[in-house]
């Protein structure tokens, strides 16, 4: 194998995958990259049996041939590299010299016959996805997934389809966020899909969303799910297990609406947050006419109070939240507004953005 790639494209290939690479475990191989070079192009791909990826990249290939290195130690390197053309030549018992501008290294690899193949996938899509609402989509509900490895079923989110409109809907128990929007399907008319997305495939899939104007193709083939971006490809195991009854929890009785300004109410609660309980971060939200209070009070830390205007009418309430979990909802949502829908304080509080009906999020209270 010969070969000669630009410094950044190699960069690129090389740092989208350091997350799938397992650095340290039972097969050394796994801590490796696999890379194949042919024609005109190179082929890395990684793999830690859970999910694997491959992407190719554009390079002046001299000879063809395949060799594995080690996935930190290499991009440790060509991160240091001048911005020059690397040249990459594979020597006996898979050593690889690499040369870059006045540098040179020699480094080891191991049997490229080794490395554990990519799963079978399907490379017809059943879904299409444009890359911008697919972000959106995992960025606004990627927050509320279970981070118990134990509870397999909400180690990820799900993905239920229905004609034209895709839902993703993540819970971990104590909140939920749930968003709806369209999506190109190519499954029979009137099935109903639902899959279930393991969160390292999804954080690894985000790393992928750089243009915004692709689209990323889904497919489902016996226990493996692919999401297929041009000449880039993300390969996951399903989750097995059963994801809860997510639509018996969202509250549809909840008749008191406060309407507060999101960004001062982010800060206020950052604020009041630093006094809460570290364990269950409690901030009591007490709302009543025009007025929100937010109350911490720590005996071992002190106590924090603070006021904020709001839009609000109805009946004097009080409820106790997890700062932690408002702020996640915060902090992806757009807009400059967000409304708390009430019932009472040992009912959920459901969190609602107003020119978007399509997304929901949920937080259950806390024990006053």
């Amino acid at each position: 194998m010969e070969v000669r790639i630009s410094r950044d494209v190699l960069l690129n290939g090389v740092h989208k995958v350091q997350g799938i690479v397992e650095p340290k475990g039972a097969m050394p191989i796994l801590s490796h990259l696999h890379f194949s070079a042919d024609k005109d192009s190179i082929c890395i791909r990684a793999t830690d049996l859970e999910i694997g990826t491959l992407g190719h990249y554009a390079a002046n290939v001299s000879a063809p041939g395949a060799v594995t290195l080690n996935a930190r130690k290499l991009f440790d390197i060509i991160r240091e590299l001048p911005d020059e053309e690397i040249y990459l030549k594979k020597e006996e018992n898979n050593w690889l010299t690499l040369k870059c501008g006045k540098s040179k290294f020699r480094l080891p690899g191991l049997p490229p016959e080794d490395f554990p193949p990519l799963p079978e996938y399907s490379e017809k899509p059943l879904l299409e996805f444009d890359s911008k609402i697919l972000k959106e989509m995992i960025r606004k509900t990627f927050f509320s997934v279970s981070p118990d490895e134990t509870r397999q079923a909400l180690n990820g989110l799900l993905l239920e389809v229905e004609g034209d409109n895709a839902k993703l809907v993540g819970t971990d128990g104590h909140r939920l966020a749930m968003i709806s929007r369209p999506v190109k399907s190519n499954a029979e008319k009137g099935e109903v899909l639902s899959f279930l997305l393991p969160k390292k495939a999804l954080s690894e899939l985000l790393k992928l969303m750089e243009d915004e104007d692709a689209t990323f193709g889904f497919s489902s083939q016996d226990n493996h799910l692919a999401f297929i971006c041009g000449k880039q490809v993300i390969v996951s195991r399903k989750i097995d297990g059963k994801f809860p009854n997510y639509r018996q929890v969202i509250p549809s009785d909840n008749q008191l609406k406060a309407k507060a300004e999101r960004n001062g109410l982010t800060h206020a609660l950052k604020r009041v947050a630093l006094l809460a309980d570290e364990k269950s971060k409690m901030v009591r939200f007490e709302i009543q006419k025009g007025n929100l209070s937010l109350i911490s009070d720590n005996t071992d830390l002190g106590a924090a109070h603070e006021e904020m205007p709001i839009e609000y009418e109805g009946e004097e309430v009080s409820i106790g939240l997890n700062a932690k979990y408002v702020l996640d909802i915060l902090n992806v949502i757009e807009g400059d507004s967000v409304t708390l829908n009430l019932k009472d304080q040992n009912h959920s509080c459901l969190f609602t953005v107003g020119d978007d009906d399509q997304y929901k999020s949920i937080v259950m209270p806390m024990r006053l």
